[in-house]
């Protein structure tokens, strides 16, 4: 859902989230048991790769390093690998618009998974369905996806979080405030306990647009100055530009017109490093008109220069 005021992607569930999947003990290792356990180690570190390149919105990249994980993980017919390897590739496709590549990978997915008939592995391909429904405004079916999938969890804290981030944003989104201030909360607490800063920041971002909807503006500023500080920890760039952009509108909306033009000249150049032109358009629209209000001439001829040389 997108609020009055704010924005931020709809999930922080990590593609690929890592699940660890712990091989049966025997007495005696198999001739080839290295080199398969090689390729498994490989397969993780193209996962590991692939994470980081979608946490930063490099999609490409991360298509290719998850495409790699699923091919390294099958030709040693690691089944539960290339099941979180499709799925992940399939948020990928999911994130590029490619609704087709999208679904046929996470159905997939979804399949392997209930043939391995493991819990977990079910739960994660679900929640990926329901992002994916969640994307084609499937309301609906995106909410009974995140329910089964929450439904499913046996070991996976972190997943739950992220499943229960995600109903959050589902109830948000029909403004049921409450149920979705309850989701924010379980899956925040569950984080910050981990030390999962970047998803304890999407807690506290979604807690604020809740807040910033209610009208409770310093609290909304509260949660916000929290997400910022945990994203920051996390060094999450992406994270940190939308608490910034937040932080400034709440500032603006306060009447704190100083605060609210730090927060965009800081949101504008991480904007400028991640090349994000829409934000970097809106931090220089709103900058040319708090500098005027703020009678800073210097400030309205910079910023408005620089807006002139975006639309050319």
């Amino acid at each position: 859902m997108k609020t009055p005021t704010m924005t931020r992607r709809i999930t922080l569930a990590l593609a690929g989230v890592a699940l660890a999947w712990v091989s049966f003990a025997c007495s005696s290792i198999p001739r080839g048991q290295t080199a398969v356990n090689d390729r498994k180690n490989e397969a993780a570190g193209y996962v590991r790769l692939a994470d980081d390149f979608f946490a930063k919105n490099q999609y490409a990249a991360a298509a290719n390093y998850y495409s790699e994980a699923l091919v390294t993980n099958l030709a040693v017919d690691y089944i539960e690998g290339a099941i979180a390897a499709r799925s992940s590739l399939g948020r990928v496709y999911l994130a590029l618009g490619a609704i087709e590549d999208a679904t046929r990978e996470m159905n997939d997915a979804w399949f392997d998974a209930q043939m391995l008939n493991n819990p977990d592995l079910v739960a994660l391909c679900l929640n990926n369905l329901g992002e994916l429904y969640y994307r084609q405004d499937d309301q609906t079916a995106a909410e009974a996806n995140f329910n089964a999938a929450a439904g499913m969890i046996v070991e996976d804290a972190r997943l739950l979080a992220i499943i229960n981030h995600n109903r959050g944003v589902a109830a948000l989104a029909r403004q049921a405030l409450d149920e979705a201030q309850a989701f924010f909360e379980l899956a925040r607490q569950a984080n910050q306990k981990a030390n999962r800063w970047s998803e304890f920041a999407a807690n506290c971002y979604m807690l604020a647009a809740i807040e910033n909807i209610r009208e409770n503006l310093t609290t909304a500023i509260d949660w916000a100055e929290q997400a910022l500080a945990a994203d920051k920890r996390a060094e999450n760039a992406v994270g940190i530009e939308a608490d910034l952009v937040a932080l400034a509108k709440l500032n603006r909306k306060v009447g704190n017109a100083l605060a609210a033009f730090d927060y965009f000249r800081r949101a504008f150049q991480v904007g400028l490093q991640l090349n994000d032109v829409a934000i970097v358009r809106l931090c220089l629209e709103q900058l040319v008109e708090l500098a005027a209000s703020l009678e800073k001439p210097d400030y309205v001829t910079r910023y408005q220069a620089l807006l002139d040389r975006l639309d050319e």
